[in-house]
């Protein structure tokens, strides 16, 4: 607990120091970090679970964003703006605690032996620089920000490691910033490609690093470069959709593809350019007087160039103007005769409209009518119908109700009749029947009968 409130006590007191802390889950993009991004949006794509944001300052001042895959141990992308004078100045190697212990206090920067014993598993996410003894490469910066950030370095060789710090530097100075004129608008991505293979079994060593220019002026434009770590002289200048084919599928590295895709300008001059210092050592001259014409020289095209860039601003104005009103006179001119032309047309079609409503009015209204009749003339048609009818209904009826009656009461004496003759004969028959057999008991049978 003593050697940690030294150490921060330490941090605390040296404001030189770089600062870096990890952009945590629910902020946006890179933070305070995501005016290195044009438009304040991060590259799309490159998303995955073993990667980490982190935001770099330096006395207080954000200096550059890095995505860092810690299974890999190296950056992904950095991103950040030129500032002259802005390499590093030499010192010991600054590692990120909190990439290997997420819980730990040090959100700031510091030498890995410092931290050593506070932090169980050191080196587990992120490259140390014992990592790279026993191998034939160094730790290189990806562009010329504060060098001594590992977590903004990979594995190059020596030479590779110098050539690319100087491809960085004229690229910028030379190839970029003429055509943009102010680095706060010239937002640059710098990377890697890894080749699949590992320094020491642990930090992934890179196939080609790439850079990505974007310069938000009024007339975007943007641009690539590509060089293969195999070939220290070579340098492919690519267009960034060009670029963006030789990274991971899906990957978009600027926000509205830096106004629509414009590449840059003088592409070819760059080009020319970067070939030329390749090809021929510079010229250096000597003497007062040289340096003397040489430094009119630039003044008198430095004069001719900002009254060539006032001329072209003036008539892209007087352009831009002249153009914008006739179209804007074409545009009100079309939407009034348009206007006019259907506001003509259904005119017709609404008058047609009402006395077509005006009829259909008056159809409902006599249909209303006549059934309204129709239903107070209903009932006493019916009525007088059923009234007249009734006599004759009446009439009619009496013969056959007497015609039923009759047969009814002739009905009733019938059966009477058929019951009285019917009781006397079976009387009959029983007296008769009881008569004989009692007769026969006595007498006996009779011959003729038994005979």
């Amino acid at each position: 607990m003593m050697k940690a409130a030294v150490l921060l006590l330490c941090l605390a007191t040296l404001p030189c120091l770089p600062v870096a802390r990890l952009v945590q889950e629910g902020e946006d993009g890179f933070a305070e970090c995501n005016e290195y991004f044009h438009q304040g949006s991060p590259p799309q794509g490159f998303a995955a679970p073993s990667q980490a944001k982190i935001c770099q300052k330096r006395n207080g001042e954000t200096q550059f964003a890095t995505l860092y895959d810690t299974q890999g141990r190296v950056p992904v992308y950095s991103a950040f703006t030129y500032r002259p004078g802005a390499a590093g100045d030499g010192g010991s190697w600054m590692i990120e605690p909190q990439l290997d212990d997420a819980g730990s206090s040090l959100e700031e920067m510091t030498n890995a032996a410092d931290v050593a014993e506070h932090i169980g598993n050191l080196g587990a996410n992120q490259a140390l620089e014992e990592d790279y003894a026993s191998s034939d490469y160094q730790p290189g910066s990806l562009h010329h920000g504060v060098a001594y950030a590992l977590t903004n370095t990979l594995p190059f060789t020596p030479s590779f490691k110098e050539k690319w710090a100087t491809d960085v530097e004229h690229l910028i100075k030379e190839g970029l910033l003429p055509y943009c004129g102010d680095g706060e608008k010239l937002h640059l991505l710098v990377g890697a490609i890894t080749s699949g293979l590992n320094m020491n079994d642990k930090v992934s060593v890179p196939e080609a690093v790439w850079l990505a220019a974007c310069c938000n002026i009024l007339e975007p434009w943007s641009i690539g470069f590509i060089k293969q770590t195999a070939d220290l002289d070579g340098l492919e200048d690519v267009t960034v959709e060009e670029l963006e084919n030789k990274l991971p599928a899906g990957v978009n590295l600027f926000s509205n593809q830096c106004g629509g895709g414009t590449t840059h300008p003088e592409r070819i001059k760059v080009s020319e350019s970067l070939r030329q210092v390749e090809a021929e050592p510079p010229v250096k001259a000597t003497g007062p007087f040289f340096r003397f014409v040489q430094f009119f020289v630039c003044i008198v095209y430095e004069i001719v160039k900002s009254l060539m860039y006032l001329v072209w601003f003036l008539v892209k104005q007087i352009c831009n103007l002249i153009f914008g009103r006739l179209y804007w006179i074409w545009t009100a001119a079309t939407t009034y005769i348009f206007a006019l032309s259907k506001v003509l047309f259904n005119i017709p079609c609404d008058v047609l409209r009402v006395f077509a409503n005006i009829i259909c009015g008056f159809v409902r209204i006599i249909n209303n009518i006549l059934s309204v009749v129709c239903m107070i003339l209903r009932i006493p048609v019916r009525f007088l119908h059923d009234m007249a009818c009734f006599p004759y209904y009446t009439v009619c009826a009496i013969p056959n109700v007497g015609i039923d009656i009759l047969s009814g009461i002739w009905g009733v004496f019938a059966l009477g009749f058929q019951a009285v003759f019917g009781a006397f004969g079976g009387s009959f028959s029983v007296a008769s029947f009881a008569g004989s057999r009692f007769v026969q008991r006595f007498t006996g049978p009779f011959e003729g009968h038994e005979d």
